[in-house]
């Protein structure tokens, strides 16, 4: 432990002063351009520091210790807090709900009632990293500004813990606060589902099971990554030069090939979008590919990409599509892959879309499928947000798009 504290020193002084060094692409309508370089800095000297643990054999990729080390870092550079203080209003307990750890954050005022509402949160990390520790101070605003239960999900991780690991975690939770309401102290109909980018991705996930149908009343899916068939969308090519070592890295679908246990010879194909087949992309999803359809101009910065607006490649991998199709196309693993009869029966749904983001696309399309059907939705798009904003509302390296975006998250909570 005391290694980990050391590490994340040394990245956290050294960070601040070499990110003046860095090529740090900065959205241009962040004024905070000061807070940002130093979350590059940090998640850049992070990965240094990680590369030379590991050559010196310290220990192992993906190792309890990098895990935990990396949560920390990552805490401090987006908070600028080394511990989350507890807020006077709320009552914090750690809970097990069906073997599934969790932190449970309840208003005082409330605690008596048996009628509150409820949000279910699922974290984001790639289903890789990060805990409910990260998402602290998260917790704690959305329990005390929305006046709601918040019930934060410690998931089991990949590559430890591939697909269906950390869906069963979420859904196990859910179905416990479902049938445990009055224990719990909460009203069965008034439960929220939400995440952030892969916990956005498992909240949509958990809603499309079957079984969980009629227990979810709202899903708040915030930056969500909902689809792997197209690295390149229009949202990647206008945002991959901004954040390039840090939320916007490419190099995060090692992360997908992780979650679903797919080896990792194929990263250069994930990444360079040579995965699927030209019969593929101009099926049923070819709506992933040339974006017409599903996703409006309007959230397009580039003139040219407005006109473009098509990204079917002549790349045809059929041998390695057919490997793994199964999972590429599985609604349970990519919500955008899921049928319009599935897609029937959801709930009322805040999607939140950043416009500096590069799986900025995927909120939107899935946004517009909704309402193409409907269904009730709410697409929250800010234009100059990027990916993890949401965690960087408040302390010395607060963003202005970042408490807008807790705000707009806070509001619609109190409609539950």
């Amino acid at each position: 432990m005391e290694l980990v504290y050391i590490c994340g020193a040394i990245i956290i002084i050294f960070s601040g002063i070499l990110s003046f060094y860095l090529d740090v692409n900065v959205p241009e309508p962040i004024k905070e351009k000061f807070s940002l370089r130093i979350m590059e800095g940090c998640l850049k000297g992070l990965g240094h520091v990680i590369d030379v643990l590991l050559k010196l054999g310290v220990t192992q990729p993906y190792s309890p210790f990098i895990k935990n080390l990396g949560n920390n870092v990552y805490r401090v550079c987006t908070s600028g807090k080394l511990w989350n203080p507890q807020d006077k209003d709320l009552k914090i307990t750690n809970r097990v709900m069906s073997g599934v750890p969790v932190r449970m954050y309840e208003p005082l005022s409330s605690v008596q009632k048996s009628n509150r509402p409820v949000l279910i949160y699922i974290h984001g990390g790639g289903w890789t990293f990060l805990s409910v520790d990260n998402y602290d101070l998260l917790s704690q605003k959305l329990s005390k500004d929305a006046d709601v239960v918040v019930i934060s999900v410690e998931y089991r991780l990949s590559p430890q813990n591939p697909y269906p690991a950390g869906l069963n975690d979420v859904t196990d939770v859910i179905s416990y606060v479902f049938n445990n309401a009055e224990d719990v102290g909460i009203n069965p109909g008034r439960i929220a589902v939400g995440g952030d980018s892969s916990g956005g991705n498992l909240a949509a996930a958990a809603q499309l099971r079957k079984e969980m149908r009629g227990k979810i009343a709202m899903l708040l899916l915030l930056v969500p990554v909902l689809q792997a068939a197209n690295m390149k969308t229009i949202s990647t090519t206008e945002n991959v030069k901004y954040l390039r070592k840090s939320v916007n890295n490419p190099d995060q679908v090692i992360n997908v090939l992780h979650y679903l246990h797919i080896d990792l010879s194929l990263f250069n194909a994930f990444k360079n979008n040579q995965h699927t087949s030209v019969a593929f992309r101009r099926g049923k999803y070819q709506f992933l590919f040339d974006q017409k359809k599903y996703l409006p101009s309007e959230y397009i910065r580039s003139e040219e990409l407005r006109k473009k607006k098509t990204d079917i490649n002549d790349s045809d991998n059929k041998t390695l599509f057919n490997e793994i199709k199964d999972k590429l196309t599985n609604p349970n693993i990519f919500p955008l892959m899921a049928s319009d009869e599935d897609l029937s029966h959801f709930p009322f749904t805040y999607v939140m879309a950043a416009g500096y983001d590069i799986i900025r696309d995927d909120a939107i399309m899935f946004a517009e499928r909704l309402r193409h059907l409907k269904k009730k939705v709410q697409l929250s798009h800010f234009p100059d947000g990027f990916h993890n904003d949401l965690v960087m509302f408040s302390g010395p390296l607060q963003v202005d798009v970042g408490v807008r975006t807790v705000n707009d998250i806070c509001r619609i909570l109190k409609k539950l």
